[in-house]
């Protein structure tokens, strides 16, 4: 029987208690309070000055009350557990916006696994007999009829596929290779999904796309919808069980399937599948020498900046040292070579990018707060959906950030970043061009590959945090 939000909530009691209110959970770069940066800058909405700690809390940001900070919503979770308070429409307004980005999570000095007690509160509170709030609960009712958020069409799911000369690959029974494309890159940012599948098409993956794919679920986990979740997860269980190796190009469905199906299924579970992100794969060859790219007199002198996506960033590096904390019998020790791994992490598609700057002639040049420290995109945590001028304040506020280091365009690898970036730049004037790194390969034909790659590329997991 699936565990209820409250049966989480206590499981969680130790950490919810651990806390002492520092407050360091509200800045980026917390334990570094004399870090250098790029000093100030006067951005769309306000001056922020990039030195040293930053205010990186983007309900805080926002909203300023000290609820809406991560040391309030501990505070929350420890009345409800003390029956000192009680859920109601008022407490279910003050946890739903907050964008699960885990910034507090990776600044606690405590280790306190803040993105989780969050959700818990939140399905805890929906199992309280709250509503959920209006556009989350059409959300809900969309999912539920049509298997993906946006209301589109079964049949519309692979639209782009067959617009792209790319039908060849839809329910490909020959493949042990498949591509989970999500529902933002199907349905909507089909940029991502195309050049995504002409990449692995260039690059002689076997691979196929599988018509029975459904929402993987995140929107759901996030904000306490458990059992819409759940559902989703069985049915893409289901639809993928014969696959070797299943690749994506959004962080949020690749976090989702690789971190949170694993906590939700039965103990005797396991993933029949494993998991990867194109982005690995790209970086992989790129270190084994088999591909590199080719010059651009368009791109170059371009200054290029890159976004980590919360989802395939901060989520796994702290799910990585909660696993490893759980296991250490030497913590001092362990806690160098985790933060080694972590960085090892994120360094990723940071080779990629510096590859680009070598073979193309673009420059790479990093934002204020990058890797564990990175400023979310504001897109996440059913805060698009249920909050959506919160949601591209938060956006332009990263825009910011990449205009301060006067960037021509904006990376990230995770088309829900791409949507909330791109929508901010334009909403707010920002002046850059938001893509994927994949995408930007794919469209500006860079791809040269000096050797052809093999299976044994294609199915190798070995670098994986996971």
């Amino acid at each position: 029987m699936a565990k209820t939000g409250k049966q989480r909530l206590e499981e969680l009691k130790k950490d919810i208690f651990k806390c002492i209110h520092c407050k360091a959970c509200r800045f980026a770069y917390s334990g570094e309070p004399s870090r250098k940066g790029i000093g100030e800058w006067k951005g769309k909405q306000k001056s922020v000055l990039y030195e040293g700690m930053v205010d990186s809390c983007p309900a805080g940001i926002e909203y300023g009350w000290e609820a809406f900070w991560n040391a309030g919503k501990i505070w929350i979770a420890r009345s409800i557990l003390t029956d000192d308070l009680e859920f109601s429409e008022d407490l279910r307004d003050v946890i739903m916006p907050c964008i699960t980005c885990g910034q507090c999570q990776a600044q606690c000095e405590n280790k306190i696994r803040t993105v989780d007690i969050i959700e818990s509160l939140r399905a805890a509170c929906k199992e309280a007999g709250v509503p959920m709030i209006d556009k989350h609960q059409l959300v809900d009712n969309i999912v539920k009829e049509r298997n993906n958020p946006y209301g589109g069409e079964a049949g519309d799911r692979f639209k782009w596929a067959k617009d792209a000369g790319l039908e060849k690959f839809i329910n490909n029974k020959d493949a042990n290779v498949a591509y989970y494309v999500g529902c933002t890159a199907s349905y909507r940012q089909v940029e991502v999904a195309i050049a995504t599948a002409k990449l692995f098409e260039q690059l002689g993956i076997n691979f196929t796309l599988v018509e029975d794919e459904v929402c993987c679920g995140s929107p759901f986990f996030r904000i306490g919808a458990v059992d819409t979740a759940q559902e989703l997860m069985r049915k893409n269980l289901e639809a993928f069980k014969d696959v070797e190796i299943l690749y994506f190009s959004c962080a949020g469905c690749y976090r989702t399937l690789t971190i949170d199906y694993p906590k939700w299924m039965a103990e005797d579970e396991k993933l029949p599948f494993k998991t990867k992100h194109a982005f690995e794969l790209i970086k992989e060859l790129i270190t084994k020498e088999k591909i590199k790219f080719k010059p651009n007199k368009e791109l170059k002198g371009k200054i290029v900046t890159y976004h980590d996506p919360c989802h395939t960033g901060r989520h796994f590096a702290v799910d990585y040292e909660q696993r490893m904390i759980e296991e250490s019998k030497n913590l001092m020790f362990d806690m160098r070579k985790i933060g080694q791994e972590i960085d090892r992490w994120f360094e990723k598609p940071r080779v990629i990018l510096r590859k680009l700057e070598e073979d193309v002639g673009l420059v790479f040049k990093e934002m204020y707060r990058i890797k564990l420290n990175s400023m979310c995109c504001g897109a996440g945590g059913g805060v698009r959906a249920g909050y959506p001028d919160f949601s591209l304040r938060t956006a332009s506020l990263r825009c910011d950030e990449a205009n301060a280091v006067k960037a021509d365009f904006l990376l990230t690898e995770c088309p829900f970043c791409w949507r909330n970036l791109y929508d901010a730049n334009e909403l707010y004037s920002h002046g850059m061009v938001v893509m994927g790194i994949l995408q930007m390969i794919s469209e500006y034909n860079l791809l040269d590959i000096i050797e052809q790659p093999t299976d044994e590329d294609f199915l190798s997991t070995e670098e994986a945090l996971i």
